[in-house]
């Protein structure tokens, strides 16, 4: 059985809700739907009762529950044997989603081995919903997000924040009907990036890249949200009259009672981040 089933099914038991549980396990919640009606298919009887937003176990998941708890639990312990004797000193897997990378990691790795002798790291790039995957898996130790966990199982520190601008590259167009470079930077920029929409503004690109969004600028006369200190290297990018600055919050995310736990809290006292720099 696939043990993602289950987890899926643990978190809809605790949180009641599709839509909560979604946000929980980044996914959709069409993909959290599909588990569950795929583990009771799987199974031949209904886990829950939905009458709108009530969701409640039915006896038969009552009954699944606490075996689900055991598969799990075991399933990690079996993980944690099996893997504990792969692990070196001071080798580690460090994962994000591009613009992470682009902003400031890459400048925080350099340091890393500059100042730790005989380091060995696996840098991933990759989206939240595969690296939060390999988190609970233990294929990756360390993930720098933008959005604090939402699980128990995962601790977290706050690394600092990013001020982010509303940069341009065109000074002649008009700010109010410019187009949108769109970014993934977390809740604030998309909620930022909805009201340029509704002004009637299109989406010229969607990257999680953003030095593809810089490049793009010149070339789509539109405007993207992209580090503030970008404009100190860049003195083409011209900030957008009257747009509003975001301080996206920058995570490390790793799961309790890792081997790795030591290591990880030895390299983050090297500042990824000044807290609004």
């Amino acid at each position: 059985m696939d043990t993602e089933l289950l987890k899926t099914f643990i978190e809809v038991s605790k949180t009641r809700h599709f839509g909560r549980a979604a946000e929980s396990l980044y996914l959709t919640q069409s993909a959290v739907s599909s588990r569950i009606r795929l583990l009771e298919n799987q199974l031949g009887v209904n886990l829950f009762t939905r009458h709108r937003n009530n969701i409640r176990l039915t006896q038969s998941g009552e009954q699944l529950l606490p075996y689900a708890e055991n598969l799990i639990s075991t399933w990690q312990q079996a993980r944690n044997a099996v893997t504990k004797n792969n692990y070196k000193n001071n080798t580690l897997s460090i994962g994000a989603v591009a613009l992470i990378w682009e902003t400031k990691l890459n400048d925080w790795l350099e340091s890393l081995y500059s100042q730790h002798k005989n380091l060995q790291i696996e840098a991933r790039i990759a989206s939240r919903n595969i690296l939060v995957q390999q988190l609970h898996e233990r294929q990756l130790d360390l993930f720098i997000a933008t959005e604090p966990p939402k699980m128990d199982e995962l601790s977290s520190e706050l690394l600092g924040s990013i001020p982010l601008r509303l940069f341009t590259y065109d000074k002649k167009g008009n700010d109010k009907k410019r187009t949108l470079i769109s970014l993934d930077w977390g809740v604030d920029s998309v909620q930022q990036e909805q009201e340029i929409l509704s002004q009637n503004n299109g989406i010229s690109l969607i990257t999680s890249s953003a030095n593809m969004a810089k490049q793009m600028l010149k070339n789509t006369g539109s405007c993207a949200f992209l580090p503030e200190y970008w404009q100190q290297q860049n003195l083409d990018l011209k900030i957008v009259p009257q747009s509003a600055t975001i301080h996206q919050s920058i995570y490390a995310v790793w799961l309790q009672n890792s081997e790795q736990e030591s290591l990880i809290r030895k390299l983050l006292k090297n500042p990824v981040l000044v807290v609004d720099e």
